[in-house]
């Protein structure tokens, strides 16, 4: 399951708004002279919980993260939640 084509205000909008509900970025895209240029993530946890928000600028925010995370953003944000798609050889 993920969120995905989240455009990117709102994406960098969210983001700001979890880490004020206590949400802590462990881990961010380190190099920093490209960063949100073309490409951008972090991880975020709290209780226990992990999102990850991966940006492009082909196809903006993706979302990744348990059901249960997803699901709470999801409705908070009125937010599409979509299953991950599987490719067969």
């Amino acid at each position: 399951m993920k969120i995905e084509f989240l455009d990117t205000d709102k994406g960098e909008s969210i983001i700001e708004d979890l880490k004020n509900d206590g949400w802590q970025i462990k881990k961010e895209y380190p190099l920093v002279y490209d960063k949100g240029i073309d490409y951008d993530y972090c991880v975020l946890k709290k209780a226990g919980k992990k999102l990850r928000f991966e940006w492009s600028n082909w196809f903006e925010w993706e979302v990744t993260g348990d059901a249960s995370s997803l699901l709470e953003l999801s409705n908070k944000y009125h937010l599409e939640i979509t299953k991950k798609r599987l490719w067969l050889r």
